[in-house]
């Protein structure tokens, strides 16, 4: 923990509707990470900050011969250096992240911040606990149907958080984010801030222990 008596998580999202039932379901995201042991949980959308997902020149050079990382990459890694957790919240892009997420985390979780693979040694600063929590557009079975709910989880808690070495992880799907029944959608914010109160306690009690 960056600090043991006020545990602090974010909330990441990229979506331009502040009214969206991602924003929606991100809020009841941060109340279950505060009603679980989270004294501090902030709010961040990528859009909103007017972070650049593209990976260019400079994040190639970064990562093919060891130069600094782009000022604004390292100013968000300093950002995120600040919490103990990362709960991302996403709607369901053909079976993965949305194209801004996915920049930013190929542009942010960079060699030597958030994994190392060459065995430098490097004191890695990104945050231990990632917590996903996709927004699929129907019900849980379609997702569940192919195998799809499977590939996600592979791809970021196995694939990413497991690659960074992540002190814990989960993938929560959420569902019926393009209903037109209000009920449905209360029923997923209940479900979110339930989900999140149940990771942020695993992480506290964990750490108590």
């Amino acid at each position: 923990m960056t600090n043991q008596q006020l545990p602090r998580a974010v909330v990441v999202t990229a979506h331009p509707d502040t009214d969206s039932a991602t924003a929606r379901t991100a809020a009841a995201v941060a109340r279950g990470l505060r009603r679980g042991g989270y004294a501090e949980v902030e709010r961040h959308d990528l859009l909103a900050a007017g972070f650049d997902p593209t990976f260019g020149s400079a994040d190639h050079a970064a990562y093919r011969d060891r130069t600094d990382v782009p000022v604004d990459v390292r100013a968000e890694q300093r950002r995120l250096e600040e919490f103990d957790a990362i709960a991302v919240v996403f709607p369901v892009y053909w079976w993965g992240l949305p194209g801004p997420l996915k920049g930013w985390v190929d542009r942010v979780f960079t060699r030597d911040w958030a994994y190392d693979d060459t065995g430098s040694g490097a004191p890695l600063a990104a945050p231990k606990r990632l917590y996903f929590f996709p927004i699929g557009a129907v019900g849980a079975s379609t997702y569940r149907k192919h195998g799809y709910l499977d590939g996600m989880r592979a791809q970021l808690v196995d694939g990413l958080a497991g690659y960074m070495g992540a002190q814990d992880s989960d993938l929560v799907l959420l569902v019926d984010g393009e209903s037109d029944d209000p009920e449905r959608h209360h029923a997923r914010e209940a479900a979110a801030e339930d989900a999140a109160a149940t990771v942020a306690a695993r992480a506290i009690d964990g750490v108590a222990a």
